[in-house]
């Protein structure tokens, strides 16, 4: 769509009183510059209409991260010619879009890219994307909605563990599973918890995320593998408050994962519930279907 912009009907409140003018005074040169300036006005519509035309949009719909981190969403633009002023931002008011600017958009393809920071763990569909340009001289404005399908998988923020708060160990109730175990026993092939430094430990167990945040000075304690079966289960984790506890399985999963350590996650009780329990697995995707769990749970 293309309509005036306020300064556009400012112009063409001026142009009608020149010719309001130029009749009232039967002054011919006045009438003249009325008649240049609207068909000024109409020719500036038409660029504006050739300048938008024969765009090319593309951008992938799905974004997954964690919660308080900026997602980034890549419009890519393909054009047969250069264009000039092109914005982009999400339609949706409630998202607080800013307007990304490409203030010439070259032949061949360009990015434009939208940022999105939530807040809060789920899943989101931001909307329609408003792409729009006020060239040339302001006059008109250029308008088109696009629906990429965009949405946002959010994960739990990661939440760490203080010295001894909580360990991989337990059972899984259930006879037929095999159990959720583990041994104290000192190793160096899974991760097991956090533990004060002590003085003469090797640094490069440190705990340096703990450490830069100013939580203390911990060190990373793991725990041989035996070959059974680790369960991250939701009941167990050291709170009542729902959100905390998630955001402590979102941390053990990370943990876990870059430890290379096959592990399942029961966020139900009922380990015959497959929906809200993942068999143990290792590896991205097995994180990535872990954390989507805890992010729509």
């Amino acid at each position: 769509m293309i309509y005036p912009t306020r300064f556009g009907l400012t112009y063409v409140g001026f142009v009608v009183l020149v010719f309001l003018l130029g009749t009232n005074y039967q002054n011919n040169i006045i009438l003249l510059f009325s008649y240049l300036l609207a068909s000024l006005f109409i020719s500036v519509m038409l660029h504006s209409f050739y300048n938008f035309s024969q765009l090319r949009f593309y951008s992938r719909a799905k974004q997954q991260g964690y919660a308080d981190a900026t997602l980034y969403y890549v419009i890519k633009i393909t054009a047969k010619k250069t264009h000039y002023d092109i914005n982009a931002h999400f339609s949706d008011a409630r998202l607080n879009s800013p307007i990304v600017n490409l203030g010439q958009c070259k032949q061949g393809t360009q990015e434009l890219i939208l940022a999105y920071k939530p807040s809060k763990r789920g899943q989101y569909k931001l909307g329609r994307v408003t792409v729009f340009s006020e060239y040339s001289l302001g006059l008109f404005k250029s308008k088109a909605m696009l629906d990429f399908g965009h949405y946002a998988i959010i994960y739990p923020k990661a939440k760490s563990f203080i010295a001894g708060q909580y360990q991989l160990s337990g059972q899984v109730d259930e006879p037929n599973r095999e159990s959720y175990q583990t041994t104290n026993s000192v190793g160096s092939d899974d991760f097991s918890e956090l533990k004060s430094f002590v003085r003469g430990e090797s640094k490069a167990r440190t705990a340096w995320k703990q450490l830069a945040k100013g939580q203390g000075h911990y060190s990373k304690h793991y725990q041989a593998s035996q070959g059974q079966l680790t369960w991250l289960k939701l009941s167990d984790m050291p709170s009542n408050d729902l959100e905390i506890q998630l955001a402590y399985l979102s941390f053990l999963i990370g943990e876990l994962t870059t430890a290379k350590q096959s592990f399942g996650l029961a966020l139900c009780p009922d380990m015959t519930n497959t929906a809200m329990n993942i068999p143990p697995n290792s590896g991205f995707h097995h994180q990535q279907a872990c954390l989507t769990a805890l992010a729509l749970y």
